[in-house]
């Protein structure tokens, strides 16, 4: 009953880190570069959502948007500042700017709000219910839900809508799809937004869930993500999705096996390498993405 109840909370917190790892790999899919400041925008947006449920008393329901929206401010500003200027031939450039612009962020974070985790106020808690001896967080369900939804939107804006066959077009050939009357600027602009947009939502889900943020947060749940995009497939959404779910509930899984719950981590990364071992595209990549890196 015990290794169940951890594995429904796997399930939950493995919805978080696939909709983190898919802003990962939407980025990745269309430009073939890495943002590594993501996880700070996934913290800010927490930050946001306290900061509006604080100061303006907002409700659940207005300062999950807001913090959304926040956050895809930031994504189309990372990809103004970090990406543009930049030639894509350099690899190396994007990851080094962006890696200082989230050290710019967690600075400015620590010194105006301190370096100490925020707490969460107690009235915007979910209540909990139990069902068949199982308990499940009213907040976990609502997290789970609105990933699983956003998952799903995301799913039919990438099939069928016009934008989203855009940025599939470009993920297969931007030069091709550039001569094919394709805005390549809109629909980079539009991927970082809703890449950011997607750790925004993820960043006070959470912060809802166990009730603080900390400015350091995002180091922890971006190597996270970054772990479930590789296991995944390298720029696959539908294989963030699915590994997403996977690590969440392997970690949860690994804290109530004796004697390997101080190894969690260590688990962890450790599928990562015998997934690449014996599947080195990831769970549902292909030979082209591999090609592409």
């Amino acid at each position: 009953m015990l290794l169940l109840q951890q594995l429904i909370n796997g399930l939950m917190q493995g919805s978080i880190y696939a909709l983190v790892a898919i802003g990962y790999s939407l980025v990745f899919g269309v430009l073939n570069l890495l943002n590594m400041a993501h996880g700070e925008v996934f913290m800010i947006a927490g930050f946001v959502g306290l900061l509006l449920i604080l100061a303006l008393d907002l409700p659940i329901y207005l300062a999950i948007p807001a913090a959304m929206a926040a956050a895809a401010l930031l994504g189309v500003i990372i990809e103004l500042l970090c990406f543009r200027p930049i030639k894509k031939e350099f690899h190396l450039a994007p990851v080094v700017s962006t890696i200082a612009f989230g050290t710019v962020l967690v600075s400015l974070t620590v010194n105006f709000i301190g370096s100490e985790p925020q707490v969460f106020p107690a009235h915007v808690n979910i209540g909990d219910f139990s069902v068949g001896g199982i308990l499940i967080s009213g907040t976990e369900l609502l997290m789970f839900a609105i990933a699983i939804t956003l998952m799903v939107l995301l799913t039919f804006m990438l099939e069928k809508t016009k934008t989203g066959r855009a940025m599939r077009a470009m993920a297969e050939n931007e030069k091709a799809a550039q001569i094919l009357g394709v805005n390549v600027k809109r629909i980079i602009i539009t991927t970082f937004a809703i890449s950011a947009a997607l750790a925004g939502i993820a960043g006070i889900l959470v912060g809802l869930r166990f009730g603080v943020i900390s400015p350091f947060v995002g180091a922890t749940i971006g190597l996270k993500a970054l772990a479930v995009m590789v296991i995944g497939g390298l720029g696959n959404i539908y294989g963030a999705m699915v590994a997403g779910l996977l690590l969440g509930m392997l970690e949860a899984a690994t804290v109530v096996i004796p004697g390997l719950s101080p190894y969690v981590d260590a688990v962890i990364w450790g599928f990562l390498v015998f997934v690449l071992l014996f599947k080195p595209n990831g769970l549902l990549g292909t030979r082209v993405q591999a090609e592409r890196v």
